[in-house]
């Protein structure tokens, strides 16, 4: 049963919402939830072998980095994002925290049927942020339409790197190695991304 919302949220009240299920997961955008699509298995998987890729990297250069999953990034008061993996400092305590209120070295976004807010709104958003690298990953055949491709329509890892406070674009496809300006010595193939492996 999913629970009306009349009015509308702060960012605390968003993380604290129940729907009463344990199914939904929602993002905040200006004060109202947004339901999020289901992930299918190839989503989840692609998620949970970068996350563990990035845990190991961080782990292997001494970084004090950790990971996080779909766990609430706080944007601005009415606004919160759930991504899929976001790289963000270690905190010194665990104690009763919930969200992410720092802002992440790194997030990876997950395309889904949703995929333009992940390659118009998020952008943006993680860019007036100032996340030094965003990462999205179009698991499914030419499903970003070409207006928004640089390269063929085709699975492919989509890297932003922030300079001079904005995005910089690059496309990477099958073999080619995806540069990772968070865990440099990481040099993981598009094809090895898509498979999970």
């Amino acid at each position: 049963m999913i629970q009306a919302v009349p009015r509308l949220l702060s960012f605390e009240e968003f993380i604290d919402f129940d729907d009463g299920t344990e199914l939904n997961e929602y993002e905040l955008v200006d004060g109202r939830l947004v339901l999020m699509p289901e992930p299918d298995d190839w989503h989840e998987a692609i998620a949970a072998f970068l996350d563990f890729m990035f845990q190991l990297s961080a782990r292997d250069a001494g970084l004090l980095l950790t990971t996080r999953k779909r766990t609430a990034l706080y944007l601005q008061e009415a606004y919160g994002r759930r991504p899929d993996v976001a790289v963000i400092d270690k905190p010194k305590s665990y104690m009763g925290k919930r969200g992410i209120y720092t802002k992440p070295h790194m997030i990876v976004e997950i395309a889904s049927s949703n995929w333009s807010t992940d390659l118009v709104e998020k952008l943006e958003e993680y860019e007036k942020l100032g996340v030094t690298e965003y990462w999205i990953v179009e698991h499914y055949r030419g499903q970003i339409s070409a207006r928004w491709s640089q390269r063929e329509k085709r699975p492919k890892v989509i890297v932003l790197s922030l300079e001079n406070g904005e995005y910089r674009r690059g496309e990477f496809i099958g073999d080619e190695v995806v540069p990772c300006l968070t865990f440099p010595a990481l040099k993981l193939t598009v094809k090895q991304i898509l498979e999970a492996n």
